[in-house]
C-alpha cells in the first residue's frame, strides 16, 4: 500500500515548535501594506505582511487549489474505476500567518502556558495527521494510476502522462507554478540577510544582554527558540519561565519590529532585482487561481 498525502501538511507536527519557530511560515490573507508598522498599529506580528508575500499564495488561495486538484483527481480516478476519497483537512494549529512566528514568539498569554510550543495537544494533532494519513491509503493499482508509475503486465492503457496527478496538475497550473519557489527562496534570503543588520545585530545584542541579566545565557534570540532542552512535548517550567523572560526582552530591544523592518527592504530590493521573473511567478499564480476557479464553478 502506498499513500497521497493531498492537503496534509508536509511539516511534521512534533518538529515545527520544537525545533525552531522561525522555520514556520504559512500565507497570510495578502500582500497589502507591506509597509504596516510594528508595535505602533496595535496589531501583532501576525498582522504584518512582508513584500515577497504578493506573489506567493494566500490562505483562501491555497485551498481553493487544494480542492480544486483534489475535485479533478477524484473525476480522474472514477474513469479507471477507482473510488478516491480526498484526505481530511487537518485542524490549523501553526503560525496564524507568513510574519507571525518568524521572529520569534510574541503572545504573552500562550507563552505562559506553553513555553515556545503551539497552543494545542502535539500528541492529539499527532493522532489525528496518523488518522488522515490513513485514510490516503491507495492500493498498487490505484497508485499506478494515480501517479502514471506502471509496472508489469497489468498496465492501464491511456493514462495521461504523471496519472491523474500529472492531469490535474497541467489543468490548474499549465507549465506555470502555483507557488513560487523563486519568491520562496528570496524570502529565506532576506531573513537570514536582514540578521546581518547592524540595527538587527543591535537588538540581538541587547535582548542577549537583558537575558543575561536575568540569568539565561542566549547568543541570538532564537538560540532559546532552539535550545534542546525544550525539546520535550510538554514544556517544562524551565521551558516557561525562560520564554517569559524571553518576550519580555524581546519588547524591550524592539526584536521583532527592528527585525522585521530590515527584512522589508532586503525583500523590496530583492523584488527590484528579480522583477521580471518575480513578475512571471505572479502571473502563474493568477492563472492557476483563475484554473482552480473554473474547476469548482466559481467566480475567478
Amino acid at each position: 500500500m502506498n499513500r497521497v498525502r493531498g492537503r496534509l501538511c508536509a511539516a511534521t507536527l512534533s518538529l515545527i515548535f520544537l525545533a525552531g519557530a522561525s522555520a514556520c511560515s504559512s500565507a497570510d490573507d495578502g500582500p497589502a501594506g507591506a509597509d504596516r508598522p510594528g508595535a505602533e498599529s496595535g496589531r501583532g506580528p501576525e498582522s504584518w505582511t512582508l513584500p515577497l508575500q504578493a506573489y506567493l499564495p494566500d490562505d483562501k488561495q491555497q485551498k481553493l487549489v487544494a480542492d480544486a486538484r483534489e475535485a479533478l483527481l477524484v473525476k480522474c480516478m472514477s474513469r479507471y474505476g477507482f473510488s478516491y476519497k480526498p484526505a481530511p483537512p487537518l485542524p490549523k494549529f501553526g503560525p496564524k500567518s507568513m510574519t507571525d512566528l518568524r521572529y520569534g514568539i510574541h503572545d504573552e498569554a500562550a507563552v505562559s502556558r506553553y513555553g515556545y510550543k503551539p497552543p494545542v495537544d502535539l500528541a492529539a494533532m499527532r493522532d489525528q495527521e496518523r488518522a488522515a494519513l490513513d485514510s490516503t491509503l491507495l492500493s498498487p493499482p490505484e497508485e499506478a494510476v494515480m501517479t502514471g508509475q506502471q509496472t508489469g503486465t497489468s498496465a492501464v492503457a491511456g493514462l495521461p502522462e504523471g496519472g491523474c496527478a500529472g492531469e490535474a496538475s497541467r489543468a490548474i497550473e499549465g507549465a506555470g507554478e502555483f507557488r513560487s519557489a523563486l519568491a520562496s527562496q528570496l524570502g529565506n534570503e532576506a531573513y537570514v540577510k536582514a540578521q546581518q543588520d547592524e540595527t538587527v545585530k543591535g537588538a540581538f545584542s541587547g535582548w542577549s544582554a537583558c537575558m543575561a541579566e536575568k540569568g539565561f545565557q542566549y547568543g541570538k534570540p532564537m538560540d532559546a527558540v532552539d535550545d534542546r532542552q525544550f525539546a520535550a512535548e510538554k514544556p517544562s517550567e524551565t521551558e516557561i519561565s525562560t520564554a517569559k523572560a524571553d518576550l519580555g526582552c524581546r519588547e524591550k530591544s524592539r526584536v521583532a519590529e527592528t527585525w522585521f523592518a530590515a527584512e522589508v527592504a532586503i525583500q523590496k530590493t530583492l523584488i527590484e532585482e528579480n522583477s521580471e521573473r518575480l513578475d512571471k511567478a505572479k502571473s502563474d499564480l493568477s492563472l492557476a487561481v483563475k484554473n482552480a476557479s473554473k474547476v469548482l464553478g466559481e467566480k475567478g
